[in-house]
């Protein structure tokens, strides 16, 4: 709308140990086909949270609405693993179109930390090409958190206590208890029963 103004918070930055992409069957997703990528040198996670107002001046009163989040992930020039970021940034483009679910590990001096970004749709690198790089690095995806358009259920990597809810219009889900990711590649980590949503 012509009226309307973008703006944008500043950039969070989290590294990332580890990432799965797990692509969409329908509307459920579809685990058997999630893919884990590690890292032994994080890459960058990078998440910019945006909102739409309008004007001063407009006449139709509304109030700000939030925007799917900008994501994306960086790496250093000469990030030793490069070519597994690459790699992550080509499963993203391979569901392009489509929504895909992205989960994320950082490790922590306790652990991991956690996050899922339930509905990520892929953007070409030249559409945002404004996304807040660390100096030295450069963005290898983009995207949207776009906000859920409907209930689902996400299975943790603990078995207690079950399968977190993600909610219409949550674009991130956070967390702090967690075990470490799973390991790169296929299969799907292992799950207990009722903790994935059928296809």
């Amino acid at each position: 709308m012509s009226n309307d103004d973008i703006s944008e918070a500043p950039p969070s930055y989290a590294p990332c140990a580890a990432v799965r992409i797990t692509p969409y069957d329908g509307d459920h997703p579809d685990h058997d086909q999630a893919v884990t990528y590690r890292f032994g040198t994080p890459i960058t996670f990078v998440h910019v949270y945006r909102t739409r107002h309008p004007y001063l001046g407009t006449t139709v009163s509304r109030d700000e609405q939030q925007m799917p989040g900008l994501v994306g992930f960086t790496v250093p020039e000469d990030h030793e693993e490069a070519d597994t970021a690459l790699a992550v940034a080509q499963g993203l483009w391979q569901r392009r179109g489509t929504y895909v679910a992205v989960d994320l590990w950082s490790r922590s001096p306790h652990g991991y930390l956690y996050a899922l970004v339930p509905f990520w749709k892929r953007l070409d690198l030249d559409e945002h090409p404004g996304l807040p790089e660390r100096p030295e690095h450069r963005t290898v995806a983009l995207g949207e958190s776009c906000p859920a358009p409907r209930p689902v259920l996400w299975p943790r990597s603990v078995t207690e206590p079950g399968p977190y809810s993600v909610e219409p219009g949550v674009q991130m889900l956070l967390s702090t208890d967690v075990d470490p990711p799973p390991p790169a590649g296929f299969p799907a980590p292992t799950r207990t029963t009722g903790q994935r949503t059928a296809s």
